[in-house]
């Protein structure tokens, strides 16, 4: 927990994301937990010390995780959601960690100073003034205001992160390696083994005799639930969007000049580029005095104390800095714009200068009207769809059928043929057109025959759907699957007969009555080997999948393993041949993996001990009846 703590606390996004978890935030829906709440906790869910979580902060952290995650997603999570997939646990089991390690740094009275905290917000760039490069409080302000935070949530939650760093460091900074470790690990890593496998084809092995007709009537008898076909409905479809009503509008060239000659310097042409000039000073003092005389006017040219001077021509896209990116390309910056000093961190200042720009080749009109005429026909065609989705809501509540709908609206009607609810048919096949149609699709299973669902709209079209017939449950009879019976069964049966033949080859290997390589022999089969025997550090460039290899690094030397491909068409029969002892230059290749290995274990064993130690010191009060309670809000609230 410590190093995850770690590692959400190195950069400011990842201490918004880290707030998710802890900052308390706003009330929502939960009047009614404060009245089940337990243990003396009052409206905390959970206390340890002087830290604890309110129910109105939990629930705060919980649409804070959301509206993150639904930022990045096609498909937005819901809380009901959250809950039915854990996500809700997960965040209550994270902060009742984070919690007691808060609470038993305020017992032992770990707090980060002002100057600690200052310190950390100086180097974040977001919070830092675009021009002097430094930390600004308006522009601090102005992002965490962006983001919905307020100065004293951000800064109490940049101590608890601090806070947790330094339970972190303390617990790790003394750990030595013992060099006995590092050597059982080196050891370990750098054993290897010769191991040879062949490749059984399931084709090459005898087939069984046909399953007469009563073994096949007790094999379909056998089998009724997987025959079973599910209950199946036939779907039409009224699907609409703005490529419906492209041709129902008009473009003219005049508009499309119109818009071309009041665009053309930003949206039809190259990226400008801008040039600037780069001073380097060599002290703070001279950047600024040089800033200034800038800022007054002064030519580049007479400055004193200046290092270095460059000009550049540059396009943004190009400009890797973001802070002077913005400087010399933000929204209204002209010539003479001026940006730094900035810190290079070697030694020297840097202030730049915009000296002109110069602005992108226009595309010529001939280019581009037929990228403006699509643009402009689309938006206006997306404007007739809406105006007919309000005429689609009057109809569906009018009660009109699908047809009448589909002619009002001007669109076909698409008929689908019986699908089960995963959208298959009775073949097998998926139609797409109804798994594109996504909640109407699902809806049709909740209808009776000839109702209309509502109108359910996905990124680029709207879906009107209506059941037209629901084929129930049923189970054929034997005479209608008997031949798919007969394939099932004969597949089952050489499926066995290969299992078989495959068990008596590792038998006879096993018990030393063959060798890999006569069985190989016997069916015609290559013997494989890796290049060289491979250890723990190289087995993933063997060649072996990875259950082999779990299987030979915990063999003996002889033993045999047998693993099918994914379609059971293949085997792969696998001998470990022998295990080799380490040479010292293998011990020493191995040394740095080693020391890696062991340091992250002791790391990980530390700091769950260090956990388990703060847990005996402090104790965790949770409030489960208040918590159970805040989840059942969630789902009867939905």
């Amino acid at each position: 927990m410590l190093a995850l703590m770690k590692s959400l606390t190195q950069s400011f996004v990842g201490k918004l994301i880290a707030m998710i978890i802890v900052v308390g935030m706003a009330l929502w829906g939960v009047e009614n937990i404060f009245n089940q709440v337990r243990n003396g906790l009052g409206s905390d869910l959970m206390a340890a010390g002087s830290a604890s979580v309110p129910v109105d902060a939990f629930d705060r952290r919980i649409e804070v995780l959301l509206r993150n995650v639904n930022q990045q997603s096609d498909s937005p999570i819901t809380k009901e959601e959250a809950v039915n997939r854990g996500m809700v646990d997960q965040v209550f089991q994270l902060q009742q960690s984070q919690t007691t390690m808060l609470g038993f740094a305020s017992k032992i009275g770990i707090e980060p100073s002002t100057d600690a905290v200052v310190a950390e917000l100086k180097k974040e760039d977001a919070f830092k003034n675009p021009l002097t490069g430094e930390l600004d409080l308006a522009t601090y302000q102005r992002v965490l205001a962006q983001n919905r935070f307020s100065q004293a949530e951000f800064e109490d939650q940049l101590k608890s992160d601090l806070t947790l760093k330094a339970l972190q460091t303390g617990t790790t900074a003394g750990l030595m390696m013992p060099e006995a470790l590092k050597a059982i690990q080196s050891r370990y890593l750098a054993e290897s083994r010769d191991v040879a496998w062949f490749i059984l084809d399931a084709a090459d092995v005898e087939k069984p005799k046909a399953p007469t007709e009563e073994e096949v009537l007790a094999f379909y008898n056998e089998n009724l639930d997987a025959l079973k076909q599910p209950e199946r409905r036939a779907i039409d479809v009224i699907k609409v969007s703005a490529d419906d009503y492209l041709s129902q509008v008009e473009v003219t060239e005049q508009e499309i000049a119109t818009i071309y000659e009041a665009g053309k310097s930003e949206r039809f042409s190259e990226p400008e580029q801008r040039t600037y000039v780069e001073l380097m000073f060599a002290t703070r003092d001279a950047a600024r005095d040089a800033f200034a005389a800038l800022a007054g006017g002064a030519d580049p040219s007479t400055l004193q104390g200046v290092v270095t001077r460059e000009s550049k021509t540059a396009l943004a896209a190009d400009m890797e800095d973001p802070l002077l990116r913005d400087a010399m390309f933000g929204p209204g910056k002209q010539s003479g714009a001026l940006f730094g000093p900035k810190d290079m961190g070697d030694g020297r200042w840097l202030v730049a200068r915009l000296v002109s720009i110069q602005p992108g080749a226009v595309f010529p009109i001939e280019t581009v009207s037929e990228q403006i005429r699509t643009d402009l026909a689309r938006e206006r065609a997306t404007q007739l769809l809406y105006a007919k989705l309000e005429e689609l809501d009057r109809s569906i509540n009018a009660g009109f059928d699908l047809n009448q709908i589909a002619g009002e609206l001007n669109v076909p009607v698409i008929s689908f043929e019986p699908v089960d609810q995963n959208g298959y048919t009775k073949d097998g096949l998926p139609m797409i057109g109804l798994l594109e149609a996504s909640d109407a699709f699902k809806q049709a299973f909740d209808m009776n025959v000839d109702e209309t669902s509502s109108q359910y709209s996905t990124n680029d079209a709207t879906y009107v759907v209506s059941t037209r017939n629901i084929v129930a449950p049923s189970t054929p009879s034997f005479d209608e699957v008997k031949d798919d019976v007969r394939a099932a069964l004969i597949m089952r049966n050489e499926g066995e007969a290969a299992q078989t033949m495959v068990n008596s080859i590792k038998d006879r290997i096993d018990t030393g009555a063959s060798t890999l390589e006569a069985e190989a022999k016997a069916v015609k089969a290559a013997i494989e080997a890796p290049p060289a025997a491979i250890t723990r550090m190289n087995a993933e460039e063997s060649g072996l999948p990875n259950s082999a290899i779990g299987g030979v690094f915990s063999g003996k030397a002889g033993d045999v393993f047998v693993y099918p491909n994914r379609t059971g068409d293949k085997y792969m029969i696998v001998q470990l041949k022998a295990v080799n002892d380490p040479s010292p230059a293998d011990l020493v290749a191995a040394d740095g993996v080693a020391s890696s290995n062991v340091i992250s274990s002791l790391n990980a064993d530390l700091e769950t001990a260090t956990e388990n130690e703060m847990a005996s010191a402090i104790k965790l009060k949770v409030n489960n009846a208040a918590y159970n309670a805040y989840k059942a809000s969630i789902t009867s609230d939905q």
